[in-house]
């Protein structure tokens, strides 16, 4: 490896996880889903809490307004989720997933967990633990 970006932490994370991503979508095509690691993502935190806002889905992704509207104009046109306007703020839409994509839910959440187990073979559960621990404390150190 190159010895000038050897010791680029953000290239080691950056790669790590477009191979994840890469490997994430490639599995979902498998198991007969088109759906990508960014749109994933946004559907993993509706999973979590139906009904968000938009702005709440940006902040949790990390994306901007056009980046999430565009991931949320795509999930509704493959009939995933739909987008509704909030009755006490009529400037805020809200996120809801459609039946089809609550029924897909288990399966999408088992390949995910697969391409983990993939991502991470032969690593021990403690040193995973402690990589997301410093991920975070990362995270946590950067505005």
């Amino acid at each position: 490896m190159n010895k000038k970006v050897n010791h680029l932490l953000g290239h080691h994370v950056t790669n790590a996880a477009r191979n994840m991503h890469r490997t994430l979508q490639q599995n979902f095509k498998k198991g007969g889903y088109s759906i990508t690691a960014e749109q994933w993502i946004v559907l993993v935190w509706l999973f979590d809490q139906d009904g968000r806002s938009q702005q709440e889905l940006c902040d949790l992704t990390f994306k901007d307004k056009p980046g999430m509207t565009r991931i949320l104009g795509n999930l509704e046109a493959a009939k995933l989720i739909t987008r509704i306007g909030d009755p006490n703020d009529g400037r805020t839409k809200r996120v809801f997933l459609t039946r089809e994509c609550k029924k897909m839910e288990e399966r999408l959440l088992e390949i995910a967990e697969q391409t983990v187990a993939q991502a991470t073979k032969g690593i021990p559960e403690k040193d995973v633990a402690f990589c997301r621990e410093i991920l975070n404390k990362i995270m946590n150190n950067l505005p």
